[in-house]
Formats: C-alpha cells, structure tokens, sequence
C-alpha cells in the first residue's frame, strides 16, 4: 500500500516496524537487567553477612563476585534505557519527515477555495505542532510505555518468585494506581488539547495583524484588534495554569506511591511471613520498590498524557489529510467534439461553492494568440474563471481542451505547464530583485542578461524604481518595499522570465499609471507577447478597444463576447456596465457610446460601496 493512501497511525505502527521491535526488545532487556541487579545484591549482603553458608568451591563462594555481577546488571540496564531512548527519538525523526512531507503533498493538492476554509494560523500550528505533537507515539510514548509497563509487570512477579510475596495484593495496588493517573492524565491531554487549539487561535490572529498592520492603523482598529489577541491570551493562561496545577498533583502521586508500596510490601513480609528475612533480602525488596520501580511509576502519568497528547495531534493532522477538493457536478449536456486549433477550449464550465453557483454554464474558445479581455462587475466570476481554469476550483466541464489535448486528464502539473499566471496581488519573496523575477532563490548571476531584459519589458527600470544595488537590492518581506505598480510590474517580468504559452492576467494593471499602462500594452502585451494567448481580467476600458475579444460576464454567467465597438452597438447591458465603471472613475462618459447612454452618464454619481473593492472577486 502507499504511503500516501494510508492513515497515520498505520504509519505509526508499521513505518519501520522492525525498528519498533528493537525499540520494545531494548526496553525488555533494560527491565530484566535492572530486576537482576537487587538479586545479586541479595546476594552480596547474605555473603557478606553469612547468611548463606560458605562453599569450599566455585567462584560464588565469596561476596565480589555479586556485588561486580549487580554492576554489570546496573550499567546493562541504564545502557539499554538509554539506547530505548536514543531508538525512540531516531525513529521519531524519521516519522516527522513522513508526516511533514505527507502534510506538504496535501497542501499542495487541495485548491484555492477548499484551502480557504483553513486559516494561516491552522496550518502553521499543524507544522510546528500537531506534526511534533503525533510523533511523540514514537518519541516518548512507545519508549516510556515500554520502559513503565514492562517493570510494572515484571516486578510483582520478581517479588513473588524471589520472596514469597503474594502475587495478587501487589499486582491489584498497582491497577489501581495506574487507573488513577490514567484518569489524571487524561484530564491532562484535555488541557493540552485546548492549549494547542488556543495556541493555533492566537497564531492565526497575530498572523494576521501581522498581515494587516497597517490597513488596521489606518482604519483605526489597531487597539480593538489587539484586546482580541490580549482576550485569547487570557483564555490561554487560565488553560495553562489548570494545566500545570494538574499535572503537578500527578507528580505528586507519583513520587509518593512507591513510599507507600514499600510499607505496604514489608508489611506484609514482616506480619504474614513465615520465615525470616535476610538483610539481603530486605535490601533487594527496598531496591525494586524505592529505586526499581521509581521510574516507572513517575512515567505512569506521563505515559497516558503524552499518548492522550499525541492522539489528538494525530487526528487533527489526519482530519486534514482527509480533506477533499469538492466537486461541482458536471453539465449532463452532450460535449461536442473540440475544435483542434483552439488554445483554449471550454464548454459548460460550472462552479458551485456551498450551494451557491459562482459561474454557470460558461462556454468559449480561444485562439492561439488571440488577446482577450474579461470584464464585469466585482463578485461577476472574473478570477473564480482563471482559477477553474488553472484547476484551482471545483468547478465541472462539459469539456475542456488546451492545444487540442483533453486538460481533464492531464495532471496538474502538466496543466500547470501550459500556464503563465500574474494575480492582481503579486507574491512578492523575501529576497532580492533577481531572485523574484527567475522566483528561485540564490540566482546565479550569470542570468543577470535575462532577468535585466524581463524587468525592461515589464517597465521596470532600475535607474527610476528606487532599487540602489539593481539586482541584488532585497525587496523585503511580501514586497513591503515596493509600491503596487512595483509589485505588479515584477509579476509581469517573472511571467516573461518563464516564458509560459498561455498567460492568465488578473488585473495585473491596476495599479499601475496610465502611462506605463500604455507602454505595457504596446510594448509587452500587444508587443513581445503577441504571439501568445493572452487572458486578461480588467476593469480599465482602456484596455478594451485593444484587445482582439472581450468575454463579458454578469453573476456568474458569460453573457456577451466580442469586440468592444461589437459589444457597445449590441448589448445595453454591456453599455451599462462601462457607464458604471466611467463614472466610478470619475471619468467623462466615452463619445462613442449611443446619446441614451450619454445622457445617462450625466446623472448624479452613486455613493461608493466599501465593500466593492477590486479584490472582491
């Protein structure tokens, strides 16, 4: 079975199980070597005391012997703990590159509007701590589980063997005291858990203040903003303490319990034995009750909270692993056969998020070098389009053709391949200019000639962009040091760099003046990429009377396509929406629209919606 197909405890319990094995065996050895070590002591003190007759031969016949012989014991029995310990923390290592790489895989493969649904703060605390947080099974569970559990088991059978103790007594005092840290240490999990939860809250909030700094100062909600993480923070400390006050009672127990196991056990030896022990007898009993078993009653509690602990972890992980893309159902409609020489081929696209329909029975075709523009209204579908084209949706399609080859079986990388994309907010790394523009880090130098000729068609010219060390000037984190037009700009000469056939723009214009808007459209989108197919979303009508074709759309649904005079003498729905958009802008409205469309034009403006920004989409 793949790895990838199986759940993560499977690969808890059977990634590298023979390396479980040795870590159990290691384990057993240091339990059966640390019981050996009071037995030799025992016999050590009876020789040396006489308690055991003198032999006239063999090497046992005087008291070294032993006392060497519970030394060896001693060291074998801290050697193998600590090589359980050593196996435990290795394996663990390992099993956190399985996980992490299985948590990458998924990220990568779930699409913009199913990862919307999880917040920053979710996935940076399923990295930094739900996937340290599972591996602990190996780390400190399966170690610390054996190294409790097999002392445990094995002691009250030492007792019995080697001093006639009774079996049951001991084993029901020890079940009842590993019942109650089992119920202490669940408790203790419950505390963790909602400290881990609290703790990915508070991260997602203070990401995205981070973020947001100062679109908060600017609106002035910066304190409000803050009493919420300060809120959660409150929330986070009365979990601690709860926690920590909790986990010092289990202590408590712990520490405590084998005081009373060796009044209990001696007790028993001295009221209802019917024989008289040896000192080195009793020194064995307080050996295996006061030091034997010290740790593993002190593990007890931490055993069961570590394992509580990495359970919730390991389930939290496993429910987003088990997060699927969902899908819209595609159109029943019959596909018609696709047009060869079609770039672009799309017949019935339809996209339905929640119960609600984002696009609906969208259908073009776009030729090899053909510039298209799609424009309408905010929250019409622009981007959710380019999105489902890229796969990036759950959309459905009657049919879906790139260059003649069906793009529905084709993976996403190799769909992927066939596409340049620049969104309307460009990612910016934190790195230098070079690096941004090839987007890998540590560029060899030697590009330089490419990467220079990419900024200059994007109209980035570094003797005028505030960049005094050119290529090697460090841009910042999420490209804080550069304008809107800037970030753009550097988008659209990473997209020259990789030289992708079909390029998908997302607005990518917005912000930059009209002056180098002009320059880029005669200069790179009509000039250097003319020979490309070109999808641009805008909400310039400059753009328009450039462009070969404009894919009009309104709620979800292409309406109109054609050239923009073609669609101002036809659809008034069309004429409408560039009236809107001339007025928004505070521009005059076009001489070429119908005298109707004129008179319109010149009615009072609307008051401007705050919540209809560009990135609305």
């Amino acid at each position: 079975m793949d790895h990838r197909e199986r759940s993560l405890i499977q690969d808890v319990i059977f990634d590298r199980w023979s390396w479980r094995l040795l870590i159990l065996l290691s384990s057993l050895m240091a339990a059966v070597t640390g019981l050996a070590a009071p037995w030799f002591q025992k016999e050590f003190i009876d020789h040396l005391t006489g308690s055991v007759p003198a032999m006239s031969l063999g090497w046992y016949a005087t008291s070294l012997p032993w006392i060497l012989l519970a030394f060896a014991a001693m060291l074998l029995s801290q050697g193998f703990s600590q090589l359980t310990s050593y196996l435990g923390a290795r394996e663990a290592i390992f099993l956190q590159r399985r996980f992490s790489r299985r948590l990458y895989e998924k990220m990568l493969s779930l699409r913009a509007d199913t990862m919307s649904r999880h917040s920053l703060g979710e996935a940076v605390s399923l990295y930094a701590t739900d996937v340290p947080g599972a591996t602990v099974f190996i780390d400190q569970t399966l170690p610390m589980g054996a190294s409790t559990l097999f002392p445990l088991i094995l002691a009250p059978f030492a007792l019995s063997a080697f001093f006639q103790t009774p079996l049951l007594p001991t084993v029901l005092l020890i079940v009842a005291i590993a019942l109650l840290n089992t119920t202490l240490a669940f408790r203790q999990s419950r505390f963790f858990y909602r400290f881990k939860q609290l703790a990915a809250e508070r991260t997602g909030l203070v990401n995205e203040w981070i973020q947001n700094i100062r679109t908060l100062r600017i609106l002035g909600w910066t304190a409000a903003f803050e009493k919420a993480i300060f809120r959660k923070r409150v929330v986070e400390t009365d979990n601690r303490v709860s926690m920590v006050t909790n986990g010092q009672i289990m202590n408590s127990i712990s520490t405590s319990v084998t005081f009373f196991l060796n009044i209990a056990t001696l007790a028993v030896l001295t009221l209802w034995s019917e024989r008289t022990l040896s000192a080195g007898e009793i020194l064995a009993v307080l050996w295996i009750l006061g030091v034997f078993l010290t740790r593993p009653f002190r593990q007890m509690p931490w055993f069961f909270t570590f394992g509580f602990d990495a359970w919730t972890s390991l389930r939290r992980l496993q429910l987003f692993l088990d997060t699927e893309n969902r899908m819209t159902r595609p159109s029943e409609r019959p596909s018609p056969a696709a047009p060869g020489e079609a770039a672009l081929d799309v017949a019935n696209l339809r996209l339905v998020v929640n119960d609600q329909v984002l696009l609906d029975d969208v259908s073009f075709a776009v030729k090899p070098g053909e510039f298209v523009a799609i424009v309408g209204e905010v929250g019409s579908g622009k981007t959710l389009l380019l999105l489902s084209l890229l796969r990036e949706t759950g959309a459905a399609f009657g049919r879906y053709r790139i260059e003649g080859r069906d793009a529905l079986g084709l993976s996403e990388e190799e769909l992927r391949g066939f596409f340049s994309f620049v969104p309307q907010e460009g990612f910016i790394m934190s790195a230098n200019l070079r690096d941004n523009v090839v987007f890998d880090y540590d560029t060899d130098p030697g590009q330089d000639a490419a990467v220079l000729k990419s900024l200059k068609a994007a109209q980035f010219n570094l003797d005028r962009e505030r960049v005094e060390r050119g290529l090697e000037t460090e841009i910042g984190e999420r490209g804080v040091n550069l304008s809107g037009g800037q970030r753009q700009r550097v988008s659209l000469a990473r997209v020259h760099y990789a030289r992708g056939p079909i390029l998908l723009l997302d607005d990518c214009l917005s912000a930059v003046d009209v002056d180098t808007e002009e320059k880029l459209l005669a200069q790179l989108l009509n000039g250097e990429w003319k020979h490309r197919t070109r999808l641009l979303v805008t909400h310039r009508l400059t753009v328009l009377d450039q462009v070969d074709r404009i894919l009009f759309f309104k709620d979800g649904r292409l309406i109109e396509q054609g050239s923009f005079h073609e669609l101002n003498e036809r659809s008034k729905e069309f004429r409408d929406f560039t009236v809107s958009v001339r007025r928004l802008a505070g521009e005059a409205p076009a001489p070429l629209l119908p005298p109707e469309v004129s008179a319109a034009a010149s009615e009072p403006l609307p008051a401007l919606d705050a919540d209809k920004t560009e990135g609305g989409e």
